[in-house]
């Protein structure tokens, strides 16, 4: 028997998920529940680890997922796919589920995901521009996401598709530590 890795399963229920959000037309509901999820697993991973822990009782691990359901007022379809999830010992990937639905999403509306790395906070001001120019550049809606990172010193590292512009004091001075190394500089 073939063993399947761990993200094309999770991408299979992310898929499922998604489309069962559309066939209701509550894409948009749902999205925000995944990010709801997510945040969930990064803010307390040891509660998922517990949950997503095989059990004898399966019982058990679906009615804390009902209550769950209940308590954050998650919807009939994100519900069902934590049970599925929950019932197929799934649970263990459930960010990665999550994960894969929000790239899904954003695929399904057209929009461009970036990823930008920095030392400080963007004001307004700046997130908005740099949204235009790459919204012009890419050709499609672009939704920045910032992770500030001190060891980049100034400047920005933006990552989008497959494609990197690193435009940070740490890669000049990494090129130009690099260049007096090799004698050059």
């Amino acid at each position: 028997m073939q063993k399947v890795s761990k993200y094309k399963m999770a991408s299979v229920y992310a898929r499922a998920w998604l489309d069962a959000a559309k066939d209701k037309k509550a894409e948009d509901k749902v999205f925000d529940e995944v990010k709801q999820i997510k945040d969930a697993c990064r803010i307390a991973p040891e509660t998922w680890k517990l949950l997503a822990a095989p059990a004898d009782d399966d019982e058990v691990k679906k009615r804390i997922i009902a209550d769950l359901a209940k308590k954050i007022k998650l919807s009939d379809i994100s519900k069902e796919a934590m049970l599925l999830a929950a019932g197929n010992d799934r649970l263990n990937i459930i960010g990665l589920i999550a994960d894969e639905f929000i790239s899904l999403y954003y695929e399904d509306k057209g929009i461009i995901r970036v990823a930008v790395d920095t030392v400080v906070p963007l004001s307004e001001a700046q997130d908005k521009r740099l949204r235009s120019v790459l919204e012009k550049k890419l050709g499609g809606t672009v939704m920045t996401e910032y992770f500030i990172k001190p060891e980049v010193l100034g400047g920005l590292r933006v990552r989008f598709a497959s494609q990197l512009i690193d435009d940070t004091l740490e890669s000049k001075l990494n090129k130009i530590e690099s260049l007096i190394k090799q004698g050059k500089a």
